[in-house]
């Protein structure tokens, strides 16, 4: 990309970017984890490719859509994983951005992904010391950082092979094309209930201190998924209640009620984990329920977002059509017939089934800030 060009952001190859990485983050959600925020870090991929292509705007723009987009699809838009996923992937994407500038003759992809995993991994385990796990989150973090090591050199050596390789790639690295600068924006915007509803909710659960109000609400918020057709995955849900809930039991609070092994369980220490690990689940099924995953949203940004969803429907037709034997060739042919993709319109909002529950949707407020007051 020519000089001349970085003053422009070059949109429609963002959204590309941004629906590859939605791809593979789907993929990657697929796999249980036994913490919620742990990742193998395959959507940093195209976050890895754009280091070269764009300005420090545009990798800054696909790292915002990067994690929104994630939090649309996988319904965790206003929980702590989108909270992790955003400050992990800003602290990474600013430090391999800042390497690539500077040192990019004498570091590879191996080393910058490395850089940026480390960079995120530590960051992720400060949030999780003061909003999840306490002082037990230096426990995990031999595990999870060895884990992000071996995650990252693999993710390194597949990024130096795909720029070394991709046709599409080197077309972008030698002279993009200018594409729009601006993006045509929604001249239709309105909440969905659904949305106002979840809003309102959430004050009413974070707030609560009781753990039978906080059960009841996550109980609500799966209900509430459910029947708007989100899926209820056990085995996550599971691992995150384990989990979280063995985290809080190194910590001793309260009185002894139990004994295995001689490790001894406390009261308070397992009320306490129980209760954050509902309201973990519950905040993730309160998302679910919020966000449509094709969402109409105001403005450039909005936009944009749009166009992300639909490239990433684009992605999940059109990944049967490339035959390649290579996955690294596979890849460099569906970024380039989603070049040849002809935009649609895919903001339609689906708000009519919202607007006929809404004397549901007020009751179920009522009901979470009764709660809050009588328990």
């Amino acid at each position: 990309m020519s000089s001349s060009d970085r003053g422009l952001l070059p949109y429609r190859l963002i959204a590309r970017l941004g629906a590859i990485a939605l791809f593979l983050s789907t993929i990657e959600y697929m796999i249980p984890k036994p913490v919620p925020f742990m990742r193998l870090g395959l959507a940093n991929i195209p976050i890895m490719i754009s280091l070269e292509l764009l300005s420090p705007l545009g990798v800054a723009l696909l790292v915002l859509m990067k994690v929104i987009g994630q939090a649309l699809v996988n319904g965790t838009l206003f929980s702590y994983v989108a909270i992790f996923s955003l400050s992990g992937t800003l602290a990474s994407s600013l430090i391999m951005f800042m390497i690539v500038k500077l040192l990019r003759r004498h570091v590879s992809y191996v080393g910058i992904s490395l850089a940026g995993a480390l960079c995120s991994n530590l960051v992720q385990l400060t949030l999780s010391r003061y909003m999840i796990f306490g002082q037990t989150a230096w426990l995990l973090a031999p595990p999870f950082l060895i884990m992000g090591g071996i995650s990252s050199l693999l993710l390194g050596l597949f990024t130096e092979r795909f720029i070394n390789t991709s046709r599409w790639y080197m077309s972008h690295l030698q002279g993009i094309s200018q594409e729009e600068e601006l993006l045509s924006t929604s001249s239709s915007f309105a909440l969905d209930p659904r949305l106002i509803t979840g809003l309102l909710i959430l004050p009413a659960f974070l707030l609560q201190e009781s753990l039978i109000g906080v059960i009841i609400i996550a109980v609500i918020a799966l209900t509430l998924a459910r029947l708007h057709g989100r899926r209820i995955r056990l085995v996550p849900n599971v691992l995150i209640f384990i989990s979280v809930v063995t985290a809080n039991l190194l910590q001793k609070n309260g009185l002894v009620i139990t004994e295995f092994f001689g490790f001894e369980v406390t009261s308070g220490a397992l009320e306490l984990g129980i209760k954050k690990a509902v309201t973990l689940i519950g905040l993730i099924y309160i998302s679910q329920f919020m966000v449509s995953k094709r969402p109409a949203l105001p403005g450039r940004f909005g936009s944009l977002v749009s166009l992300q969803l639909y490239y990433f429907e684009q992605v999940l037709e059109r990944w049967k059509e490339t035959n390649e034997d290579s996955l690294f060739s596979r890849i460099d042919s569906l970024m380039i017939l989603l070049e040849e993709t002809t935009l649609v319109d895919s903001r339609i909002p689906d708000r009519e089934e919202s607007k006929d529950l809404l004397p549901l949707y007020v009751i179920i407020i009522s009901v979470c800030w009764t709660l809050l007051f009588i328990l």
